[in-house]
């Protein structure tokens, strides 16, 4: 699964650069609109993504890099920041369950 993941950031890193070259190139004209489009897409997903980590700021504390990593690979970076929230829920479940049990005695 790393691994999968770290070709994927690479890919995505390629896609960046190909959306980076569409934009100055010096064959914008044989390049045309759709790499910049698709860029201008996946930005917008990637930025829905570093505002639902934005969302979950006060629990999870996420450093400048993490939402630049989320901007740039969005999903692919954001897979550890959903493995932490789902530890922290974990932990806070069974902290509930615990209390419960204290007042119900």
């Amino acid at each position: 699964m790393k691994l999968l993941n770290l070709a994927m950031k690479l890919i995505m890193l390629l896609f960046w650069a190909g959306v980076i070259y569409a934009l100055v190139g010096p064959d914008f004209q044989e390049v045309g609109l759709m790499p910049l489009i698709l860029g201008a897409i996946v930005l917008v997903m990637h930025l829905l993504q570093v505002l639902m980590l934005k969302r979950v700021a006060n629990i999870l504390n996420p450093s400048t890099q993490d939402y630049l990593g989320v901007l740039v690979f969005g999903s692919f970076a954001m897979h550890k920041h959903r493995a932490r929230l789902k530890e922290i829920m974990e932990e806070n479940k069974q902290k509930n369950a615990q209390r419960k049990q204290q007042q119900d005695k």
